[in-house]
């Protein structure tokens, strides 16, 4: 508006000064002081057009965080191995390395994916996600083995994994690994992880205090750390998990996991693992060298490889429609049971299959061996009675067998639990052929005296 007053009033003053003067010379200087008045800019206008200073610029809109879609559905399944040989074995945990290779096979085979242990814990962090159906590979103790016969196995297919390490078993001398081998484990898809200072039944107090106990506890969890991140930390391998040795513990060794940082802690119960599963209590296949027990259930997703007439034979299913189907084999005593019973009667029900070939059955039983089984073709039953009580505490079976919907030998496995305790507190409880399990009950139960480990380990 001050700019449009200011422009006519200039105006009037230059037509009434050119009703007086004559001449154009006279007129030219009034217009072009109009035209410098009507190109003058307001204080308002000139304002608008200068450039903002930087602090008058508005910051941009934060980012929006994306958080990771994670399937909650998944589960993994965590394989435990120990030590290997390329010969003959009669320890359950000393796997042949061929079998070795056959079982890794059988994971490619089944499409299966195999994941680190970050990918692992970063999934049960919510910070990645997995595929749903997945397996992690662990290896306890350090053998030497595990360098000069596992190590190339699972580069040859690209599987990571992960050494459990108790440091009284490193750079000792004899089977045990060398810093450099460890080193070139790391080199080679391995995470190194805890398994204590001492390889000892953490339950067990010993005769100890609490307080005693309690510092025992700390230092086997807190020291074996410590000393893997002192001597390969600088390698990117270390990984703050721990195994307990002989998957057995105690309520307060896992508040004083939890308490030091673990970021999981793993045992021997062989179970799935889905993303809510505690972390302080995650469950582990142990493969037995013998019988190779354990491996097949996990693999067991329900459906997949490893099938008859493309279903599993210790699980159960669904139909195309959503019906359950029962499993075609099922087993007593049933797999992952604990029992009170030393002296077993071993079942299993072929029924549900046509055409089984007596002569093609072989089954082997932890400490026994190949054993001389009774099969009754008319009812699909086969048995077999423990003639001596069980020595170990876990006892693994396997079924070797031919059928007429089976192109090549059908193998299942499987393993049981047995109490330590109940067999001396009742007579009543180790009686052939009583298969009844005890109540269901974690691994948290300490186990006897007798049980203390000796230098050399076995879970």
């Amino acid at each position: 508006m001050k700019r449009v007053t200011l422009s006519l009033l200039t105006l009037a003053a230059a037509l009434s000064a050119g009703f007086f003067l004559t001449g154009c010379e006279k007129v030219k200087p009034y217009l072009e002081t109009v035209k410098t008045a009507l190109d003058r800019e307001t204080e308002e206008e000139a304002a608008a057009r200068k450039p903002l200073a930087e602090a008058d610029i508005p910051p941009p809109p934060a980012p929006v965080k994306m958080e990771p879609v994670i399937n909650k559905e998944a589960r993994v399944s965590v394989l435990g191995y120990h030590d290997f040989t390329d010969g003959s074995s009669t320890n359950d945990m000393i796997l042949n390395i061929d079998d070795f290779r056959s079982q890794l096979q059988a994971i490619k085979d089944s499409q299966l994916h195999v994941i680190s242990m970050r990918q692992f814990l970063d999934w049960k962090q919510a910070k990645a996600d997995i595929p749903a159906e997945s397996i992690l590979i662990t290896i306890d103790d350090g053998w030497k083995a595990t360098h000069t016969l596992a190590m190339g196995v699972l580069k040859e297919f690209g599987y990571p994994y992960t050494v459990f390490f108790y440091k009284n078993y490193v750079n000792v001398g004899g089977r045990s690994l060398t810093h450099d081998e460890i080193r070139e484990l790391a080199a080679n898809g391995a995470t190194l992880s805890s398994h204590s200072v001492s390889h000892q039944n953490m339950s067990s107090r010993g005769g100890r205090s609490e307080a005693d106990y309690d510092t025992w506890l700390r230092l086997e969890l807190e020291e074996s750390h410590r000393f893997l991140e002192a001597n390969f930390g600088d390698t990117g391998a270390v990984v703050k998990t721990f195994a307990f040795p002989y998957g057995i513990y105690s309520d307060r060794a896992l508040e004083l996991a939890r308490e030091f940082g673990y970021e999981a802690c793993f045992t021997v119960n062989g179970k799935k693992t889905s993303w809510d599963t505690e972390d302080m209590e995650i469950g582990r296949y142990v493969v037995h060298g013998t019988t190779l027990a354990n491996f097949d259930p996990a693999l067991d997703f329900g459906g997949g490889s490893l099938t008859s007439a493309g279903r599993k034979l210790l699980a159960e299913s669904r139909t195309e429609t959503g019906e359950e189907q029962a499993p075609l084999v099922t087993v007593n005593p049933t797999p992952n049971s604990v029992l009170g019973n030393r002296l077993p009667l071993i079942e299993i029900d072929l029924s549900k299959l046509t055409g089984v070939d007596p002569a093609s059955i072989i089954l082997r039983v932890t400490g026994f061996g190949k054993v001389p089984h009774q099969f009754d073709n008319a009812t699909g039953l086969l048995t077999y009675q423990l003639p001596q009580r069980l020595r170990l505490d876990t006892c693994g079976v396997q079924l070797t067998f031919r059928h007429a919907g089976s192109a090549d030998n059908e193998v299942i496995g499987w393993t049981f639990q047995i109490d330590p305790i109940a067999d001396y507190l009742s007579s009543d409880v180790t009686a052939p052929g009583k298969n009844d399990p005890l109540p269901a009950d974690d691994n948290k139960a300490p186990a006897p005296e007798s049980q203390s480990p000796t230098a050399t380990p076995s879970l």
